[in-house]
């Protein structure tokens, strides 16, 4: 048998890419499943942003390695205005998606990488894949699953070798916390104080659901923060694929080694969706007010489920961001228990099985296999649609949900049923 690489022969397919194939599966058998385990912008890509990539499209000339250059103009003049964030120009790089970037810069960076529980499902497969090490940094309900300064300069006073990278996420996937401003500079300081590198993946910045915008831990400790965004999230074109990066102050001397690195791998991003991009991160007024009806929609349909989940003692995640949160039934493990069921993994198959409904267990996201807690997406419906009746009605209610997003009314509808399965 061919021997390879056993890094990368222990990975295991994306959780999230796995379920939503799985659902897609159901589906096609004709099966009525209530998808909350695929996090997918629900809304159409802005038309200033086709209409650029169209014009665009008969150019097949290979770009700059790093990106287009007027692109990478545009996005640091978009970080300055809509994240208060200052990133040179020319340390702005452009890839195939912001995950992409990511992985590029695990293959170069070495040391510890450090993950809060609670975390992106990819973050550690990346770094296992090249043989690398993480730790993973506990984080509690009671502060929304977000890493405190406290736990982290525990571990640093501990683990004072090695060079340590955070990896941190706001808005954050699966939770929907965002960290406030106070937060950051915690955290700041103790970076500082230990030399931290820390990747900052805010890939869902202006997904903000009290803010035009998500602080970033670069305005507290720029010489040494790495900014990662892209147009998936923000601006619905999960499917263009192209990502940013802006290298810290601190940090500049790796320009050439992420050249290199990017030439001998994917060469450079497609042509017209780097011109497509210039167009989103022109961030035009229309744009601009598209992007804000998306957000409190997102925020409307969250409170709901919040508020209804909550009620019924289920365990959840403030809502303030993204378009995830968490939910915990560990207030009925007993119960579950009695069922045969004590990890989430069987737990996510029973109610897929049993109740339609799909969620990504907790342990992708580095908790615990006992801990009852799922990743829930709220963006099961239709994007253009609720849309057009939202500006009418300015407000989303119960019966707004049932008429215009029924797999969520449905869905949520479906694990209240377990529960009282569970309590009768």
């Amino acid at each position: 048998m061919e021997k390879i690489n056993i890094n990368i022969k222990q990975l295991k397919p994306s959780s999230t890419l796995a379920i939503n194939q799985k659902v897609h599966q159901l589906k096609s058998e004709g099966k009525i499943v209530y998808h909350f385990g695929f996090g997918q912008s629900p809304f159409n890509i802005h038309k200033s942003i086709v209409k650029a990539l169209k014009k665009n499209a008969s150019n097949n000339n290979y770009l700059p390695t790093l990106g287009l250059l007027k692109l990478r103009k545009t996005i640091a003049l978009f970080l300055q205005e809509y994240q208060q964030i200052t990133i040179d120009s020319e340390f702005i790089f452009i890839g195939p998606g912001s995950k992409e970037l990511l992985y590029q810069t695990i293959l170069i960076l070495n040391g510890t990488f450090l993950i809060p529980k609670g975390s992106w499902v990819s973050y550690g497969p990346q770094i296992e894949s090249k043989g690398g090490k993480y730790n993973i940094l506990e984080t509690y309900l009671k502060d929304n699953f977000k890493l405190t300064a406290s736990v982290l300069e525990r571990y640093c006073q501990i683990n004072r070798d090695d060079q340590k990278i955070l990896i941190l996420n706001s808005p954050n996937n699966p939770t929907g916390a965002v960290y406030t401003q106070l937060e950051l500079e915690a955290l700041s300081v103790v970076c500082r104080t230990y030399n931290l590198i820390v990747i900052s993946d805010e890939i869902y910045s202006q997904i903000n659901f009290s803010s035009s915008y998500s602080p970033s831990i670069s305005f507290f400790y720029p010489e040494k923060t790495i900014v990662f965004g892209g147009l998936s999230k923000v601006f619905s074109a999960g499917g263009y694929r192209l990502g940013f990066m802006g290298l810290p102050e601190g940090l500049k001397y790796l320009h050439n080694t992420y050249k290199s690195l990017f030439s001998e791998t994917f060469s450079a991003v497609s042509s017209p969706i780097q011109y497509a991009a210039i167009e989103a991160y022109k961030m035009p007024l229309k744009l601009k007010k598209d992007i804000e009806i998306n957000t409190a929609i997102l925020a409307e349909i969250s409170e709901y489920i919040y508020t209804k989940l909550s009620l019924n003692n289920v365990l959840c995640t403030e809502p303030q961001g993204a378009f995830y949160m968490m939910i915990g039934f560990n207030n009925y493990k007993n119960k579950i228990n009695k069922l045969g069921i004590y990890d989430n993994q069987k737990l996510a198959t029973y109610l897929l099985e049993k109740f339609q409904v799909a969620l990504l267990p907790a342990n992708d996201f580095y908790f615990n296999n006992d801990e009852l807690f799922f990743r829930m997406a709220f963006v099961d419906f239709n994007g253009n649609k609720i849309k057009k009746h939202f500006k009418e009605n300015h407000t989303i209610d119960e019966v707004f949900l049932k008429k215009y997003c029924p797999n969520i009314f449905n869905g949520i509808e479906r694990i209240l049923q377990f529960l009282k399965v569970l309590t009768n």
